[in-house]
């Protein structure tokens, strides 16, 4: 009996995790944020592969009735290689559809890209006021967690795709 039941395991484990990858959107680029010479946040998406429609601003936390979208971008035209864009003003074919207004201290934030069909997206980049503080222009923080890093603009794309 035990021999039956091995198979039958294994089987429904590989069932679950079919049905559970398959409720994610690939990532195709990675999402990075830097400021302007004002201080103010810019957007920075790198695509790897494949395009992005927008990108969202969250306030990301554990409850997940607490993460809402505070900001949301959406592009006239798909979106590939290095992107750049004002969080307060884009212009150049963005529309705001959602303004985020103004961020607040101690929350951390997450800015991530996407397609109108979920076929695609980013990862994110997690950040807080302070992170924005220490960063000049021309620097792009990226990653979360204890996976972010630092560096020039121009070294953005080549870093960020690395794993792609």
């Amino acid at each position: 009996m035990p021999i039956r039941r091995a198979p039958l395991v294994a089987t429904a484990a590989v069932g679950a995790v079919s049905l559970l990858s398959g409720c994610t959107v690939p990532i195709a680029g990675v999402a990075g944020v830097t400021v302007g010479r004002d201080g103010s946040p810019v957007g920075v998406i790198a695509m790897c592969e494949e395009h992005v429609d927008g990108a969202t601003l969250y306030a990301d936390a554990e409850d997940p009735e607490a993460q809402k979208d505070l900001g949301v971008w959406r592009h006239g035209a798909p979106l590939t290689g290095l992107i750049t864009w004002s969080l307060a003003s884009p212009g150049d074919g963005w529309t705001v559809e959602k303004p985020f207004g103004r961020l607040a201290p101690g929350q951390v934030y997450r800015l991530y890209g996407w397609t109108e069909d979920d076929s695609w997206s980013t990862s994110g980049v997690s950040f807080t006021t302070k992170d924005l503080e220490l960063l000049t222009p021309g620097q792009v923080r990226y990653g979360s967690d204890d996976m972010v890093g630092t560096v020039p603009l121009e070294d953005f794309r080549e870093k960020a795709c690395e794993e792609f």
